[in-house]
């Protein structure tokens, strides 16, 4: 019986050629799209669940709140607050830290010449039992037990030494330290919130006598990422409470501040930690996750709407079929069937065809989404689930509507040919069109929208020029201290404009120190937060950034290390008008989630000028006070030289800037960026969103035209008498084709009037993610409307014309 039914359909299918390849390829690009996106979607959500033990894994997450009520969280935590928690706390099974000391050199013993940068960054033992990152070589159990070992990936074993095998092998930190490799894991996976290259013992830092007295004591540096595994049925709150008491036991908060912990769980960390310091792992969206998979459904219900529509639209051809078949016995059960059956093999063929598609574009929608996506016999089960899932949602969604209408006809009038159509099926029809509109008016307009926030984004005046500067890593002691010798050789070049040198750049894609700073003495350890750059005299030329009052830096060496330039939103909220001599001072200075204040001792500066404000972070945030110390300050140590290009041969002028470097320091490895390509990173996720809703927007597009297209094509083939008639009563081309195209252009005009406060509110929440925004015009909605329009018109006027310049004659005699 069912092998009948597929026969059927396939003679079915194959006599309505058109309608079914309408169906057949509205249903495949849904499904494409829809495929795509919950391959991204699921990789999102399983993120950090790959670990044997994730359901138990659970981060330490410290949050600070200041006399003036501001919350600062961040993602570490003193080393004794694990220490002496794994030792008290029964709750808790094992421990896993992870602490970060800047980037060093690393080389490996056979080969001193083959030098790249990591970053120094150390584990604890516990790593290896408390994360399931798989190990291709060593023993899990001791391979951060001893002093002076590391662990490292697959890639960064080929990249050192040539092989993946690299146990025993030696590498050599901070240009001569030795480290034995004493594991080699697999590469992370892309959808880990961890992600290193090398990863030293921490047994390793308690062989220096003042790290261990540090460790010793350490209840707030915030510098070790805390991870517990707890035992099952662990009362997380209860434990969070707990380890606050252990803190407060023994641990001082400064005055005005209160201090408190709370466990995040392992699962949570890649959506929720966009407000904690110190983390450096990829984070998500999870309302941008929820837009995109509403959006793919969306997508596939267009689709299925075409079915539905087309399948009740041409019931009156098959009528006489069903009639027949109830005749002869069918039951309604027996016709539902073999409706369903139809949909079935037009899903089931959409499917396979979306699936060769999907590994078609899976190598650039990884490359565009920076993901390891794969559907292949291996892929994870319940995705296979999924797609089994989809398919039979998506035949009862487009077949069980038009199997129960059509299988409900009464014969005796099918075979008379007398059917009357009800209301509420012509009405559910337009209503489903409607909406097919509505959503892709929606998705016009918010690509709109993200495309001017990134116009605006791309040409906003930041108070700075980053055109034409290439940034240059200062990664050596050497380079350091023959900064001035390379600034001058590289003054020289002839395309080279200017040059400075800078602890950090605007645009910064490493982590800001951020200052307390106090002018009123009232407390030195209490102050304003604000962030900080140590620049040279150079750096407002460079850059092109404009003093307001005062002086520059002076050129000259020593004289101005106490001084200090601040921008305009520093100076209000110092009380500052004037800038010359005006003390300030600096008590502390931190580095991301790491509490440690970086100075020996207060620095004390005298204001030298006010500079004007510049966006020195991307505009989802706001524009923030700024201390510009001088190059010879004691807060932060130079880290880069910006160069302004004049333009000319770049490639070159930067192979020479390489052999100035190389001059002073022969292993140092020469890294620059240009400025520009680094400010557009900042908006990478922004635009990766402009482009998937423009594709996803033109293919709900495309698929409602579909189905628009195939509508217009059953209309004129059941209206060709009366249009026989009309022209030869005198009605003329023009009002044919008024006629029959101002239904479809009413039910567009009407999916307008829905769609735009829809995409207003929807594009307003997107909006308040920016600091800096355009506002929303009227203009957009007015245009994606009549975008709408064209396209509906454009797809319905050919078949529309047609029929109306049809010899009138010819269709009066078909019967």
């Amino acid at each position: 019986m069912f092998i009948n039914y597929f026969k059927t359909a396939v003679r079915n299918l194959w006599k309505h050629k058109t309608f079914s390849f309408i169906n057949i390829i509205g249903l495949t690009i849904g499904l494409t799209s829809f495929l795509l996106i919950a391959l991204f979607v699921f990789d999102e959500h399983t993120f950090d669940r790959f670990h044997k033990n994730s359901d138990s894994i659970y981060r330490v997450v410290e949050s600070k709140t200041s006399a003036e009520g501001k919350t600062t969280k961040r993602s570490g935590t003193g080393f004794q607050v694990s220490a002496r928690a794994t030792a008290d706390m029964p709750e808790i099974k094992d421990v896993a830290r992870i602490s970060v000391y800047g980037r060093t050199n690393v080389a490996s013993a056979e080969n001193k010449e083959n030098v790249f940068y990591e970053d120094f960054t150390a584990g604890s033992n516990g790593f290896m039992s408390v994360f399931s990152f798989p190990l291709l070589y060593g023993d899990r159990n001791k391979a951060l037990t001893e002093p002076n070992s590391v662990i490292i990936t697959e890639e960064s074993a080929k990249k050192y030494f040539g092989t993946s095998n690299a146990v025993g092998k030696v590498l050599l930190f901070w240009d001569n330290v030795p480290y034995k490799v004493t594991a080699v894991l697999k590469d992370f996976p892309p959808n880990s919130s961890i992600s290193i290259n090398v990863l030293v013992s921490e047994a390793s830092l308690q062989t220096n006598d003042e790290a261990r007295k540090f460790l010793e004591t350490d209840w707030s540096s915030g510098a070790f990422a805390t991870f517990f595994q707890l035992k099952d049925k662990t009362d997380i709150t209860a434990l969070n409470n707990k380890l606050d008491n252990l803190i407060t036991a023994n641990h001082k908060a400064d005055a005005g501040t209160k201090s408190h912990v709370e466990l995040q769980a392992l699962k949570d960390i890649h959506f929720y930690s966009g407000d904690i310091e110190g983390d450096s792992g990829k984070k998500g969206n999870l309302s941008y996750i929820y837009v995109f998979l509403v959006v793919a459904c969306f997508i596939i219900f267009i689709a299925c709407i075409n079915y539905m529509n087309l399948s009740t639209a041409r019931f009156t051809n098959r009528g006489k079929e069903i009639a027949i078949r109830k005749v002869s016995g069918a039951s309604r059960v027996e016709l539902l069937k073999h409706f369903l059956a139809e949909a079935l093999l037009v899903t089931i063929l959409s499917v396979v065809l979306s699936l060769v598609l999907v590994n078609a574009l899976l190598p650039a929608f990884n490359s565009f989404t920076e993901k390891e996506l794969s559907i292949s016999a291996n892929t994870d089960y319940r995705i296979w689930t999924g797609i089994f899932l989809v398919t039979a949602i998506v035949t009862f969604l487009a077949g069980l509507y038009p199997a129960l209408f059509q299988s409900g006809l009464n014969p005796l009038s099918l075979l008379k040919g007398k059917i009357q159509v009800g209301r509420g099926n012509i009405s559910l029809r337009r209503s489903l069109v409607v909406f097919q509109f509505m959503i892709s008016i929606v998705l016009i307009a918010a690509t709109i929208i993200i495309y001017e926030q990134m116009r605006y984004v791309n040409n906003k005046d930041m108070g700075f020029d980053k055109d034409k500067l290439v940034v240059i890593d200062i990664n050596s002691g050497d380079v350091r201290l023959g900064a001035e010798t390379i600034k001058n050789e590289f003054a020289k070049l002839a395309q080279v404009r200017s040059v400075a040198v800078t602890s950090r750049v605007p645009g910064e894609w490493k982590t800001i120190p951020s200052v307390k700073v106090n002018n009123n003495n009232s407390n030195p350890n209490e102050g304003k937060d604000m962030y900080f750059f140590g620049v040279d005299e150079q750096f407002l030329s460079t850059y092109n950034i404009r003093l307001l009052n005062g002086r520059n830096f002076h050129a000259s060496g020593n004289a101005d290390s106490a001084a200090v330039l601040i921008n305009e939103s520093a100076a209000r909220e110092l009380g500052i008008t004037e800038a010359l001599g005006q003390a300030i001072t600096i008590p502390s200075v931190r580095f991301g989630g790491d509490n440690r204040s970086m100075l020996d001792k207060p620095f004390t500066a005298t204001v030298a000028g006010i500079v004007k404000d510049f966006n020195f972070q991307s505009l989802h945030e706001p524009l923030a006070p700024m201390v510009l110390g001088f190059r010879k300050n004691p807060v932060h140590v130079i880290d880069y030289f910006t160069v302004k290009l004049a333009g000319g041969d770049i490639e070159a002028t930067i192979k020479k800037m390489d052999e100035i470097l190389h001059s002073v320091d022969q292993r140092h490895l020469f890294e620059y960026h240009f400025l520009d390509k680094q400010w557009d990173l900042l908006y990478r996720e922004d635009k990766i969103r402009q482009i998937i809703f423009l594709v996803v927007a033109l293919l709900a597009i495309f698929i409602a035209a579909l189905g628009l297209l195939g509508l217009t094509i059953y209309a004129a083939e059941q209206r060709v008498k009366e249009i026989g008639v009309r022209k030869v009563l005198g009605a003329s081309v023009t009002g044919i084709v008024v006629m029959l195209s101002k239904d479809f252009l009413k039910l567009v005009l009407v999916a307008a009037v829905i769609a735009i406060p829809l995409a207003w509110f929807f594009m307003h929440k997107w909006l308040e993610d920016f600091a800096y925004r355009v506002d929303i015009k009227w203009w957009v909605f007015v245009l994606s409307a009549l975008a709408a329009v064209f396209i509906a018109m454009s797809t319905i006027c050919l078949q529309v014309v047609k029929a109306a310049i049809a010899n009138p004659v010819k269709s009066l005699r078909t019967e």
